[in-house]
């Protein structure tokens, strides 16, 4: 085993299930209270995603047994490894994996881990870098990836992203503009429209004008669309898909349920598939080298929309959050 110094206690936001409801509080804890792993890591970065919100206030069933630790992502150095394959010190980074659901994730100033759940941090990218693309960053790469899979190319059309200013907005529209597609930005918040056009969108449109429409399809305009939103945005957007067009579902900001007909299935052929942020090993690492290379987006012009909180605020913007009171990505810094 090797390590470095470790304190007797430290600080971290955990979950708990008492009396039929999930409790949330900022605790110290030791190292014994964490779930089993073989790599200790101190962590430096922990997003904060729509999903870790819901799951800290209880709004949905995420954490699969308490109490726990949420936060499903992390990045952060080597403290104590119990396996040759990581050094004290060394820079990595853990998602997916059932991290901060059925294992203890990144809202605690320390967190273990199981080897196989850790990454070396991708070649030409720091810890600071890393965390500000992360999970949403990854969740786009997947999506893109699977698109040119389906043979949407930057010349079939653009590209719709709806919640275009949330985190997976606007990494999404970053990373297909670094890769060469026109992006169509959907906000309610049409007051961002200059910001998303300097991220790379060529086209801002009013979420809350297309939610009204209600025809059983629409005019052909996207050759895809990456959906953050569901309910009536996402409908829209599947009746508004270009022949052989592609929907992939990323995220419930309104809801779990959409209305939908077979018409845009039959006459246009278009393909529907939902992302969740996990992966083989072999795409992992595959999309990762393309962030960090290819489909790097602008970190220049993302740094703006980062922000960063301590853990003690955590519980607080949890509740913002939730209430669509936030915009951009959100860090834990320890």
């Amino acid at each position: 085993m090797t390590s470095s110094t470790l304190p007797d206690t430290f600080m971290a936001v955990r979950s708990d299930y008492i009396d039929k409801q999930v409790v949330s509080e900022l605790v110290p804890l030791t190292f014994d209270d964490l779930s089993a792993g073989d790599v200790i890591v101190r962590n430096r970065y922990s997003g904060v995603n729509y999903k870790d919100c819901l799951s800290i206030r209880g709004k949905a069933k995420v954490i699969a047994s308490y109490p726990r630790i949420a936060g499903i992502e992390l990045v952060g150095d080597v403290a104590q490894s119990s396996t040759d394959a990581y050094a004290p010190g060394q820079s990595v980074m853990v998602h997916g994996f059932q991290t901060g659901i059925a294992f203890d994730g990144g809202f605690a100033e320390y967190t273990r881990v199981p080897a196989q759940h850790v990454m070396p941090l991708p070649e030409g990218l720091d810890p600071w870098q890393a965390a500000m693309i992360g999970v949403p960053g990854f969740t786009a790469a997947m999506a893109l990836e699977r698109f040119q899979q389906l043979g949407i190319q930057p010349d079939s059309g653009p590209i719709a992203v709806s919640g275009a200013t949330g985190a997976v907005g606007i990494l999404s529209i970053l990373i297909l503009a670094r890769a060469g597609y026109q992006v169509a930005a959907l906000t309610r918040r049409m007051e961002e429209g200059p910001s998303l056009k300097a991220l790379g969108a060529s086209e801002i449109i009013d979420a809350k004008a297309v939610a009204d429409e209600s025809r059983l399809i629409e005019k052909p305009r996207f050759a895809a669309a990456i959906d953050n939103v569901s309910g009536t945005t996402l409908s829209w957007l599947l009746r508004s898909l270009q022949e052989g067009g592609a929907l992939a579902s990323v995220g419930n900001a309104s809801g779990n349920g959409f209305d939908s007909n077979v018409l845009p299935f039959i006459l246009r052929g278009v393909d529907m598939f939902g992302i969740v942020a996990n992966a083989p090993w072999p795409v992992r690492r595959r999309l990762w080298d393309r962030l960090a290379t290819a489909w790097r987006p602008d970190l220049s012009l993302l740094e703006s929309h980062i922000h960063t909180i301590g853990i003690e605020g955590l519980l607080d913007y949890a509740d913002r959050h939730l209430s669509g009171k936030t915009s951009g990505r959100t860090l834990l810094r320890f």
